[in-house]
């Protein structure tokens, strides 16, 4: 059965999920199942999926419930507010996004609560209170985008699922999906692609503005010059970079190389917003290399030469 149709690329997650679901008809059991990859792979949106395809003994869909990491403050918290009235008794299943933002306090809690090599049912004392978790009932999912940041003996009790970036074909998929009532020529659909950042969210965003494109030009066939008249009209720059991306190869194409420092002074960024917001992009592209500078690479070069055109 594919459960997934509607979902492009990613098939080896697509297998692994398939399997996790074939098991838990059987079994009723589901691994605690950590989600891991960068933003805008789909991860939630499989995740959603996933939920949609697991039904308790009656036949019935159990409910998702979708909670941000970031908005627990505490274990104490999260049993008052969120256990009680939502999961004890109930069949469901608990999504925690972003969970390396969970309070250390809770994470603790979890080392006991997802030890479940003895019994799928564990029964967790905090303080004066006892609470029964049954992972025949509750399926608990986790999703992050900073791995590394989950605590490291959490994550070992965690079945990880990897999301990989989309390939070319993958994305062109995605952006027919999205606009069925478009016709797109080939190398137009190519172009539109290689500006998604390999980001499948960046292809539902750019395909709602080609939308608008089509809607205010009222055209039923984007071509290669649709493409690049959208590209002038939105500042749409080759392989999706962004202004600041654009100014770092600019400085370093310039001054020949640059400490992490340096390029913080001349974009008024932070260190940590350039190496996590625009060097990774940068160096997955191979338009920037590091080697304790930061110097651009011909292939760099090569994109600044684009722009000017």
């Amino acid at each position: 059965m594919n459960y997934f149709a509607e979902l492009v690329g990613q098939e080896e997650v697509k297998r692994k999920l398939s399997f996790y679901l074939e098991a838990h008809a059987k079994t009723e059991l589901v691994p605690f199942l950590n989600f891991v990859g960068a933003k805008g792979l789909g991860k939630t949106a499989f995740v959603r999926e996933f939920a949609k395809n697991i039904y308790n003994t009656t036949g019935v869909n159990k409910p998702l419930l979708e909670l941000n990491s970031s908005s627990i403050k505490s274990g104490n918290q999260f049993f008052e507010q969120v256990f009680l009235p939502h999961i004890q008794d109930q069949e469901i299943i608990c999504f925690f996004d972003e969970a390396h933002c969970l309070p250390r306090d809770f994470t603790y809690a979890l080392l006991s609560i997802l030890s479940t090599e003895k019994d799928h049912v564990i029964d967790y004392n905090a303080g004066k209170a006892n609470y029964i978790f049954n992972f025949k009932k509750h399926h608990f999912i986790f999703a992050t985008t900073e791995s590394d940041k989950l605590f490291i003996p959490l994550r070992d009790r965690l079945t990880t699922i990897e999301f990989a970036d989309y390939n070319t074909n993958e994305l062109k998929e995605i952006f027919q999906k999205a606009l069925p009532n478009i016709e797109f020529d080939e190398e137009a659909l190519s172009m539109l692609s290689e500006t998604s950042r390999g980001n499948a969210r960046s292809c539902v965003l750019r395909a709602k503005e080609v939308k608008l494109y089509a809607d205010r030009f009222e055209i039923k066939r984007f071509t290669k010059e649709d493409a690049e008249k959208f590209f002038f009209i939105l500042d749409i720059l080759p392989h999706g970079l962004n202004r600041i991306e654009w100014q770092i190869l600019n400085i370093l194409r310039k001054e020949g190389n640059c400490t992490l420092s340096m390029l913080a002074a001349k974009t008024g960024l932070s260190r940590t917003a350039i190496q996590r917001d625009h060097e990774l992009y940068l160096i997955r592209k191979g338009f920037i290399s590091i080697d304790n500078v930061r110097y651009i690479t011909s292939n760099g070069c090569k994109v600044l030469e684009l722009v000017k055109k």
